[in-house]
């Protein structure tokens, strides 16, 4: 005769499915990177509006995500909207020399932002500053844009510095969200779509 388990034994086990589940509550997991659904940033909240993957010659390098105050599939939007906003980059490719990093940004100023550059010059010399040694697997960049502010840059939580304005926020923002952005199935990510 079989034993039926007790309610002991059925309280244990519905007591883990909720505690795996809630685990993961409240973010998303993307490509085995987790973001938070909601952030917090100086008092205001920011929700995950998508995340994407850069992607170079089949080879993922990050895993990007976008935090907006309120949802939007309208890169323009996303981009020139003067409000709290944050990008989180996750390295999952091994080794991301410096010079590479700081050609990208320039090649991404470049292509997105081509007509403002030499009034944005000063600026992006010292945003390419900020990246003054190799990412590997697992480093973590934090751009966060407050209007009072300006562009905030923190590497593996240790901050770097900050840009002030909102055309360099803009042209920043528009390497992954303009016209010639760095990965376009990124950019669709990043918008939610």
């Amino acid at each position: 005769m079989r034993k039926r388990p007790g309610r002991l034994q059925a309280f244990f086990f519905i007591l883990g499915v909720i505690l795996i589940f809630a685990g993961n509550a409240g973010a998303l997991t993307f490509k085995g990177v987790e973001f938070a659904d909601k952030i917090e940033i100086s008092g205001q909240s920011l929700h995950l509006n998508g995340a994407g993957m850069r992607k170079k010659f089949f080879l993922s390098i990050y895993a990007c995500g976008l935090y907006l105050p309120h949802p939007t599939s309208d890169a323009e939007k996303a981009i020139s909207t003067d409000v709290a906003k944050q990008v989180v980059m996750h390295f999952i490719h091994s080794k991301v020399g410096k010079d590479k990093i700081v050609q990208g940004w320039n090649d991404g100023f470049f292509n997105n932002s081509q007509e403002k550059i030499s009034g944005l010059q000063e600026r992006i010399n010292s945003f390419n500053a900020f990246f003054d040694r190799d990412l590997v697997a697992g480093d973590r960049i934090v751009i966060t844009y407050l209007p009072e502010r300006g562009t905030s840059v923190s590497i593996n939580q240790t901050e770097k510095g900050s840009i002030p304005g909102n055309d360099f926020m803009q042209a920043l923002w528009a390497i992954w969200l303009g016209s010639n952005p760095a990965d376009a199935g990124m950019k669709d990510g990043m918008l939610g779509k």
